[in-house]
């Protein structure tokens, strides 16, 4: 290293020979910093470097070329983390005087320091904030800058949830830095992307650098975009609250239900984005299903609570609904009405999948029925539940005389369904699981043909079959 006098000429002589030049009045500001850096660090804590040289190319210059080389890309305000006694914030601040910065430092002696700084040299935009950095930062910032304080990915993770879009993280590096940038690239290439990796030997030394820069990429289905919230009891009411939607009670006390599976999610997503209500994810999601609505708020639970909602198994978020309570049947019979007496939420649902497949618009729930939003009935129906007109109805002998002449009844004691030309407008009404249709009924019911010797259809295959000729018969 060149000889260079320790004094304000020897240092102006410096920068200008490393092109970290300055304004007069940042070599001032920068003079004054030094001194006082020298006369508040008697026991070093404040920096290890003492010789003058030393002091000017690895703090000030190796700060200020960042500014050189960054030039108007330099975000504002920016975040320097672990600025120590106040780098790189200061000498960057000094170097480009228009930046506003926040100076985030753990060690308060050294909070203190950069405080005194700041008031001696007149520096205004500038602040300090002491604590360590966490994903709740509470500071608008354009961006981040760090001077070896730890692997990139780590802190990319740290402030991917306040970066804003189109935001960028700078990096001041070491020569090897490959694996950290690699790692970065790996495992959050959905949020940030490589910008500048320049690598430089500082002035007058032997010390490489590498200056890696990231921007921060706009992805709507990214966890910390959205609003949301932790739970972690199991006695938190909330929680109680989305764990009542496991039952049929439960759904129609909320109005909510709980939909599974990540093809279904997608789907209610885009053709019902009003019904949806929160995504829930386990603890740990990234990213959420592509398609979600922009202003869907997110449930994060514990892993523990989040396997208790997660009947299915499915281990991706589930999607909570609007489940309106049905509006009382008021009788009305266009088109084929399906009648669903079921208590088998399986059936339930399998059976109004089918209904909304053969063009049946309306489905009136007896009953008896089990509730077509409970997780089996939807697992089995897919989002017919959204697609049809569910209507709330009586007892199956009131449902039946509401319906009058337009009843149309399954039971394997009927007269064969192929001899039968099904009129446009009907009430179909299969059978209680087990018990079949009442006696009064089964006369003027319906069969479906089955091989001799088998055993009676499952009620909610034999409805789907009747679903299926009055589709095929329907004028088209």
């Amino acid at each position: 290293m060149a000889a260079f006098a320790p004094t304000f000429e020897g240092m102006q002589q410096m920068l200008q020979a490393s092109k970290a030049e300055l304004t007069p009045e940042g070599y001032r500001q920068l003079w004054a910093f030094h001194q006082l850096l020298r006369a508040r660090n008697d026991d070093g804590d404040l920096t290890r470097l003492r010789a003058f040289e030393s002091m000017v190319t690895l703090h000030y210059v190796d700060c200020i070329l960042v500014a050189k080389k960054l030039g108007a890309k330099l975000p504002s305000p920016l975040l320097d983390i672990g600025s120590g006694a106040g780098f790189p914030g200061i000498p960057l601040k000094i170097a480009a005087p228009h930046l506003e910065l926040v100076l985030c430092e753990g060690r308060a002696r050294r909070v203190a320091f950069m405080d005194e700084a700041i008031q001696t040299l007149g520096l205004t935009g500038i602040h300090t904030h002491c604590g360590k950095v966490y994903a709740s930062f509470p500071e608008q910032v354009a961006g981040i800058v760090t001077r070896a304080l730890e692997k990139i990915p780590v802190t990319l993770a740290r402030v991917r949830s306040f970066v804003p879009p189109g935001g960028l993280c700078v990096f001041m590096k070491g020569p090897h830095c490959d694996e950290e940038i690699a790692e970065a690239q790996r495992d959050l290439g959905s949020a940030f992307q490589l910008e500048d990796d320049l690598a430089y030997t500082l002035p007058f030394s032997t010390h490489d650098r590498r200056l890696v820069t990231f921007r921060r990429l706009h992805d709507p289905s990214e966890v910390v975009r959205r609003r949301t919230r932790t739970i972690d009891s199991d006695k938190n009411d909330s929680f109680r609250e989305a764990q009542s939607l496991l039952t049929g009670r439960g759904i129609k006390k909320a109005g909510s239900a709980l939909i599974a599976g990540q093809k279904l999610i997608a789907e209610v997503m885009r053709d019902f984005p009003q019904r949806c209500q929160e995504i829930i994810v386990p603890r740990g999601t990234e990213m959420l299903p592509p398609g979600a609505p922009p202003d869907l708020p997110v449930l994060i639970l514990a892993p523990a609570l989040f396997a208790e909602l997660d009947v299915s198994g499915t281990k991706a978020p589930l999607l909570r609904v609007r489940a309106d309570d049905p509006a009382p049947w008021p009788g009305t019979v266009q088109g084929c009405v399906l009648a669903v007496p079921f208590q088998d939420p399986e059936n339930v649902g399998a059976v109004i999948r089918s209904a909304a497949a053969f063009g049946v618009e309306d489905v009136v729930l007896l009953r008896e029925a089990a509730s077509p939003w409970h997780p089996k009935a939807l697992r089995a129906g897919g989002t017919a539940a959204l697609r049809v007109r569910l209507w709330r109805g009586g007892s199956l002998d009131e449902v039946a005389a509401q319906a009058g002449g337009k009843l149309l009844a399954l039971s394997a004691d009927g007269r064969p369904i192929q001899s039968e030309h099904l009129p446009r407008d009907l009430l179909l009404l299969p059978g209680l699981e087990g018990g079949g249709l009442p006696a009064a009924l089964r006369g003027q019911a319906v069969a479906i043909p089955m091989a001799e010797g088998s055993e009676s259809l499952n009620g909610a295959t034999a409805a789907a079959l009747a679903m299926w000729i009055w589709f095929s018969q329907a004028p088209t």
